[in-house]
């Protein structure tokens, strides 16, 4: 590391005349300099292979919406293409191009990893290839930065200000640590890489040497704001503590205490937005997993619903899109006397992906299931799913 990022630089003219701008101008600088980096939004993924297994960030254009565009565009297909619900949106030999490409894509983005930020996904892709798609997580093994299309080609770095300003200097780079986690929108659409950067409460011995390569960054807790969750609904079976008989743990960990989002080590968190789809990205899910205690999210009823909302109390400002039982608030929209923000979309969805990996070409990359009610569909090996129950 240069010397120069250990030197406070206090005879440096720049320097001087930044740390002695008020607070408010100072702030207003960083900000403007972030944001030229690229985005105040940042997905963090975990990803790689084997001892290759790291951090990456990608700059996030999909706005928080607690509306589910992408199934209203579908309903619209599906009335000009004329198809009943129940029966299967398919692509044929009669169908005109735009129709067929309109299907193939709406496929895609709901096969998407990146779930409902699937447009996020679409700009890798575009840049580095579909190996972005060919997982059933954005933690999967295949690193999007590493992995170009064309190999032949020298790989630009990934081109920021958060480092050289960071390593610029001691006293900037305090300033700028803090500013960085006070300006960015953390996003995450995945829940290994959430347990990854916010840190396992405990990891079985096979894994014991994760937490000593996937590190939670200074000031993440102390500094950072804004946070947005993307977590698919089989969660409650996905969180390693509340799911195994680990060594040093008397019991199993609850998931919807939330301990796992470490809400209690935040000291200036603010807004945290969450999505819970009513689709499935995952494969490895078998029945038995959903046996023991699993509950899913639409299985609560008004007062289950209230409990576990109770751990987000203290943060001011959260809103929470789902899919809830039909027995909870309105059929769509808003609930009134919750806690925090919660959107009902439903008790689940309509329009539901085959339950494989996006393959362009193939026999999944033609089709999209349709159906008469709305419900969550759980993934199991396999390409198959079962319904998640309800409460009434």
């Amino acid at each position: 590391m240069p010397s120069t990022s250990i030197n406070p630089q206090s005879q440096s003219a720049f320097v001087t005349r930044l740390v002695t701008l008020p607070t408010e101008v100072r702030d207003a600088i960083y900000l403007e300099l972030w944001r030229s980096s690229g985005n105040l939004r940042q997905h963090i993924v975990w990803h790689g292979d084997g001892a290759d297994r790291h951090f990456c960030r990608w700059p996030c254009t999909t706005t928080y919406r607690v509306k589910d565009e992408l199934q209203a565009e579908l309903e619209k297909l599906r009335c000009e293409l004329g198809i009943p619900l129940g029966r299967d949106m398919q692509k044929t030999q009669d169908m005109d191009n735009p129709l067929a490409s309109r299907l193939i894509n709406s496929n895609r983005r709901l096969q998407s990893p990146w779930i409902n930020h699937w447009a996020c996904g679409e700009r890798v892709n575009q840049k580095h290839g579909l190996g972005v798609y060919h997982c059933f997580t954005t933690s999967g093994p295949i690193c999007f930065k590493k992995n170009l299309v064309d190999k032949d080609k020298p790989r630009i770095p990934f081109q920021s200000a958060y480092l050289p300003m960071l390593l610029s200097c001691k006293l900037l780079s305090e300033q700028c640590l803090k500013s960085i986690y006070e300006s960015i929108t953390f996003v995450f659409t995945d829940l290994r890489s959430v347990q990854m950067f916010f840190g396992y409460c405990k990891l079985p011995p096979p894994m014991d040497s994760w937490h000593k390569v996937g590190i939670t960054p200074p000031g993440f807790f102390k500094f950072a704001r804004t946070l947005e969750l993307s977590i698919t609904p089989e969660f409650p079976a996905l969180v390693v503590c509340a799911n195994h008989d680990l060594p040093g743990l008397e019991g199993r960990h609850s998931i919807y205490d939330f301990h796992w989002l470490r809400l209690d080590l935040f000291q200036n968190l603010s807004t945290l937005n969450i999505w819970i789809p009513a689709r499935s990205t995952t494969w490895s899910i078998e029945d038995s997993d959903l046996g023991y205690d699993y509950t899913g999210i639409t299985e609560f009823d008004a007062d289950g619903l209230a409990h576990i909302l109770a751990p987000f109390k203290n943060v001011a400002n959260v809103t929470i899109s789902t899919p809830l039982g039909p027995g909870i608030g309105p059929e769509e929209g808003f609930m009134e006397g919750a806690a925090v923000r919660v959107y009902k979309r439903g008790s689940g969805d309509r329009f539901h992906p085959p339950l494989y990996m996006v393959n362009p070409g193939g026999t999944f990359d033609r089709y999209i299931h349709t159906s008469e009610t709305r419900e969550v569909r759980l993934a199991c090996n396999g390409g198959g799913y079962v319904v998640m129950e309800e409460v009434r």
